[in-house]
């Protein structure tokens, strides 16, 4: 891909919004989706930014369980490592730098910031009852701040009903090729407290998946990669007035899994040189939750308060004569005040400030031989704030709107811990801070077209490293410090959404190009210690498309979603150029694949004969390969074929799934010595129920 070929895409776009393309040719229109991603609701056509927003009924008929699983609905987006359940980086835009360091994607639970300081970690959740997921791409530096470069992925929980009781049961039971059984059940409850008033929803699941490998230093034993997941919530809304709202939520998920998905072929899938050691990967989170919304004289006053906990306990044995044996734990405090503009007039703005507090408490246990090779303990403290604010205007009847935001913000950074092999202390601490703009220009000739170009910048705060780790870099002749700076990235963008064909056919599409500066690089020096160093940049071009249709037969719904990019490194450091294979200017970003496009299909009739509804979904998402950082090895090609075949009635459901019908055995993430494998061919049955 080159500029050239940008530009010609997006003349192209430019021509497909043009009005008189906004004809009629039935009257079979696509349901349209409400969203918040710009902290006010809106329809989805009219936010000028690349967004999908998928229904939480739509992730359920998906089959999507956790995080991860998103990732065939977005385009240009890919795992960097998918380890265990809740052990999980995913990148967006070919964003990626490893797995150290911040998320170069934002997490939110409703309105509320999930993070882990210096570690990229997807937050733990289950994808059951929600409202929807919203998953913007391209950074998001002034309305979600540090992190969301790549892009950022929102859950938005349901919300009780005050007026109507309601119960939901669904139960699955399945079948893993080459594996195990596996079993998973997921209720609801609505409980209306006090009429308009007051509702309580509690939500609640187990799951237990199936395991597929062995492992020749446990003789006789299979599907040694088990595991199981629970998770509870609830949440409490109160409308004191017809003004003022409060909403409570408090959400527990707990995972553990056997060993782990790291295994060191995946086909067949073997796990070898654990050394005898019973591995595990355990995350859990507790997220408390406090939302409040004042609407006020011509504008809503908003707080979110969140606190979130959560833990990483894992165990491994990486070769006989090495064990693993670390727990992470992390405390995490935030909340954001912001005054929403709320009127008939053209003058939109929006203000807010942030703070968040979060601590991660280490504990790294490795002995090579038996004896301690790295015995410590260690805490990560950050306190960041943050002000924020955008404006715009409605122009020429509001059929033209230009948008101005901007986002300051500080974070200190402190690390302390000992070693207890040395009895040295550490003690250091450094202090980051970043100001982002955003540009944004809409073009509305009617209600069922937008173009817009967006430029925006991203960051991510820095990061604080060990003495360990700038001494082993310097014996590798890497400059780096314990201060690891922010880095950065421009994005320009032209995209469009238009409604067509009376709403039968809906198109999103847009072009972009980024420019990422000061990338923080993971590599892992000679003497086996990972560090980190500012010692690249990169330019990343794509397109991205979405197409929805209904072409007029009853029922049927098509859709497309894709995406190809080049992302490939501009300058790198000489020195780490040596020290990482596939980090060199010229080189394509590691576990950025170029090409991912998803195909569904959807259909569903009236069977009047049994007095029910039939419906079939299939799904075919195609993932091309991603290269390792380190060994230049490249994944497989993934081509996940998936179906969901059932009935319904008013209140009940049954049918029958697939997932990985080809029954691949590939590579999703592939080092020189480990790779993490597509989930194998998955059969089963689900039933649900309402009461």
């Amino acid at each position: 891909m080159n500029i050239r070929a940008l530009l010609l895409a997006g003349s192209c776009m430019t021509a497909l919004a043009a009005p008189g393309l906004a004809t009629a040719a039935d009257d079979d229109s696509i349901a349209e989706l409400i969203v918040t991603a710009q902290k006010r609701e809106q329809r989805l056509l009219d936010v000028p930014v690349a967004i999908q927003a998928i229904s939480g009924e739509q992730l359920e008929n998906q089959g999507d369980r956790q995080i991860n699983d998103l990732i065939q609905s977005i385009p240009g987006a890919s795992s960097v490592s998918r380890t265990a359940p809740g052990f999980e980086t995913i990148q967006i835009r070919g964003i990626s730098s490893g797995t150290t360091g911040d998320a170069t994607v934002g997490y939110y639970i409703d309105d509320v910031a999930f993070g882990v300081p210096n570690l990229q970690l997807a937050p733990p959740a289950r994808l059951f009852d929600l409202q929807r997921a919203e998953i913007l791409r391209g950074p998001q530096g002034t309305l979600y701040g540090q992190g969301a470069m790549g892009g950022t992925i929102r859950l938005i929980t349901k919300a009780p009903d005050t007026n109507e009781f309601a119960a939901r049961a669904q139960g699955e039971v399945s079948s893993t090729s080459g594996g195990a059984d596996g079993y998973a059940f997921d209720a609801v409850v609505n409980v209306p407290l006090m009429q308009d008033r007051a509702g309580l929803r509690i939500t609640g699941g187990y799951e237990d998946f199936a395991g597929f490998a062995e492992s020749p230093e446990f003789p006789g034993e299979k599907d040694i990669n088990g595991g199981k997941t629970w998770n509870i919530r609830g949440k409490l809304l109160v409308n004191f007035t017809d003004n003022l709202d409060v909403t409570l939520t408090a959400w527990r998920v707990d995972n553990e899994m056997d060993f782990s998905n790291t295994l060191t072929t995946a086909k067949p899938p073997i796990l070898r040189g654990t050394g005898g050691t019973r591995g595990f990967i355990k995350t859990d989170a507790n997220y408390l939750t406090t939302m409040i919304n004042w609407r006020l004289p011509g504008a809503i006053l908003t707080s979110a308060t969140g606190y979130v906990d959560h833990t990483l306990d894992l165990l491994a044995g990486s070769s006989a004569i090495i064990v693993n044996d670390s727990i992470f734990r992390t405390h995490q405090v935030n909340q954001e005040f912001r005054l929403t503009s709320d009127s008939d007039s053209p003058f939109k703005w929006i203000t807010g400030a942030y703070y968040n507090h979060a601590i991660i408490d280490s504990d790294i246990f490795l002995t090579v031989n038996r004896a301690p090779l790295i015995n410590s303990t260690g805490k990560v403290n950050t306190m960041a704030w943050a002000v924020f604010g955008e404006v715009s205007y409605d122009l020429m009847e509001g059929k033209l709107v230009p948008l101005f935001g901007l986002r300051y913000f500080e974070d200190r950074r402190e690390v302390s811990g000992i070693d207890r092999n040395t009895r040295v202390i550490r003690d250091q601490g450094a202090n980051f801070d970043s100001l982002n703009p955003r540009f944004n220009l809409t073009y509305k000739p009617n209600d069922n077209v937008m173009v817009y170009g967006n430029v925006a910048k991203g960051f991510r705060s820095g990061a604080i490293q060990t003495p360990g780790s700038v001494a082993a870099a310097a014996r590798d002749n890497v400059p780096t410090d314990i201060g690891v700076d922010p880095d950065k990235v421009w994005s320009y963008e032209v995209g469009t959404k238009a409604r067509l064909l009376d709403g039968a056919l809906i198109v999103d599409a847009s072009v972009y190009r980024m420019d990422w500066k000061g990338i923080q690089l993971q590599f892992t020096t000679t003497a086996g210690i990972i560090a980190l160093a500012n010692g690249g940049d990169a330019k990343i071009e794509g397109v991205d498309l979405g197409l929805t249709w209904r072409p007029g037969i009853e029922g049927l719904q098509l859709s497309l979603v894709g995406n190809v990019n080049e992302a490939e490194f501009k300058t790198v450091a000489a020195a780490i150029a040596r020290a990482v294979r596939q980090v060199k200017p010229g080189q394509r970003i590691p576990n950025v694949p170029e090409h991912n496009v998803t195909l569904a299909v959807d259909y569903q009739r009236a069977l009047e004969t049994w007095d029910v509804t039939g419906f079939f979904n299939t799904s075919l998402a195609y993932v091309g390969t991603q290269i390792d950082a380190a060994s230049g090895l490249r994944t497989g090609q993934i081509r996940n074929l998936a179906f969901n075949l059932g009935v319904r009635r008013e209140n009940w459901r049954a049918a029958i799934f697939g997932e990985n019908l080809l029954d691949q055995e590939v590579a999703v993430v592939r080092t020189a010595t480990t790779q993490q494998p597509i989930y194998p061919r998955r059969l089963g049955i689900r039933l649900s129920a309402d009461f």
